[in-house]
């Protein structure tokens, strides 16, 4: 390679020669360490980015005595203040006084109306009436009581009073069959025991419709034979035998008009020297 001579139009572009490079380039006095292989290293002004260290978390511990909860604690903080302590027997006076005026309140209403409940017990005449006082007893007389009389003393003996005008009960146990209660009980015994003979034998000779319905209607229907205790009583109304017959609920002889509802009413005609049934009321 030829270099132009030394002095050219421009020495600033004149050539120097190049340099030799040495055989071993570490054996020249640099006494370097090896080319790194790192960039930043090699780079001029460069240095090596540190890697940071992740942030340390601790589990927040059981929070401080006397601090309000809910202000996290950190070095640097200031901490609220503190929860005042809560005040010790500052309601206990207030509760005493009100039990302490409770107590007077109640003594002096005790005082005040105990006295006077004391009175109106006392006097007679508080309720406005004389009822505490002693009814005055009758006046025992000498004179031995009133005997019952006959009649009264037959009507006992048959089992009870007259009921509304009518006379004295006879039971189905002990009847005479030729009377208007006899009629009525043979009635009542022969459609319960399908006595058709018997049944007919009390009818009389023209009975009316609704007495003739229920003839048909016994003969032609078996009865249902219950043997209940009958009694049977009869009484005058409108020149006109009224005979009744029935059962009641204790088997005791008819004392009210609800024991009447329970039974038959006939009206009875006496032909030919016997009693017969011309007309029932149900």
């Amino acid at each position: 390679m030829t270099y132009p001579p030394p002095g050219g139009e421009n020495p600033q572009y004149q050539l120097q020669p190049e340099p030799q490079q040495p055989s071993d380039p570490y054996a020249q006095g640099y006494n370097t360490p090896p080319p790194p292989t790192n960039y930043y290293q090699q780079q001029p002004g460069y240095s090596q980015p540190q890697m940071q260290q992740p942030p340390q978390y601790t589990q927040p511990g059981p929070p401080q005595m006397g601090v309000q909860p809910g202000y996290p604690t950190a070095p640097g903080q200031v901490l609220p203040p503190p929860i005042p302590p809560a005040k010790q027997g500052g309601n206990l006076g207030v509760i005493l006084a009100v039990v302490v005026g409770l107590v007077i309140v109640l003594g002096v209403a005790a005082v005040l109306l105990i006295p006077k409940l004391t009175e109106d017990d006392a006097d007679p005449q508080a309720g406005g009436g004389d009822d505490t006082s002693e009814a005055e007893e009758p006046e025992q007389s000498d004179e031995p009581a009133t005997e019952p009389s006959e009649e009264e003393t037959d009507s006992s003996d048959t089992g009870g009073s007259t009921l509304e005008g009518w006379g004295a009960p006879v039971s189905s146990d002990s009847f005479d069959a030729n009377t208007p209660e006899g009629a009525a009980i043979t009635y009542r015994q022969a459609a319960d025991t399908d006595d058709d003979a018997a049944l007919q034998s009390v009818v009389c000779a023209t009975p009316s419709d609704d007495m003739q319905f229920d003839v048909d209607w016994e003969l032609e229907y078996e009865g249902g034979n219950y043997g209940f205790l009958l009694w049977s009583m009869s009484k005058v109304e409108g020149g006109e035998t009224l005979v009744w017959v029935g059962w009641t609920l204790d088997d005791l002889p008819p004392d009210s008009a609800d024991d009447l509802s329970s039974g038959y009413t006939f009206t009875a005609v006496e032909e030919e020297g016997a009693w017969k049934l011309c007309h029932v009321d149900y």
